[in-house]
């Protein structure tokens, strides 16, 4: 909390909080404040600016709102990642999401005869059929 302390005053509002979050350079901030802050909001701008895979990863399985985790999985790249969330995540919409990037024929093949949740096979199914045409 002390690094985001020194971007954000006590009494500062949401516009505010953004333009910090907008002009801060320190990743470690953009971090604590993509992971820690309790607006959602603040979470998502803070995400914009980080790459690292692995922290990602992390948001898109442990974050509390939907729309940061779809995010989350929206800026990962790494196959491995987006296969692991398609394959094993609780909430159906954040797999569909990762099951879309995913490049492997043999994956979403598994995940469209296997997978539990039928939206989340119809959807590795159909693109699998654009793959035969």
């Amino acid at each position: 909390m002390k690094l985001k302390k020194l971007l954000f005053k006590e009494n500062d509002d949401f516009k505010t909080k953004l333009e910090a979050i907008e002009n801060a350079s320190d990743l470690n901030v953009l971090k604590e404040i993509a992971k820690s802050d309790s607006d959602y909001r603040l979470r998502l701008k803070a995400l914009e600016h980080i790459d690292d895979e692995r922290f990602l990863f992390d948001i898109a399985n442990e974050d509390s709102n939907r729309n940061v985790m779809l995010f989350a999985v929206g800026k990962i790249r790494s196959q491995d990642y987006l296969e692991k969330i398609a394959m094993v995540h609780s909430d159906c919409h954040i797999r569909i999401s990762a099951v879309k990037r995913i490049q492997s024929k043999s994956v979403l093949q598994s995940i469209s005869q296997n997978d539990s949740n039928r939206h989340v096979k119809k959807a590795a199914s159909k693109i699998l059929s654009a793959y035969r045409l």
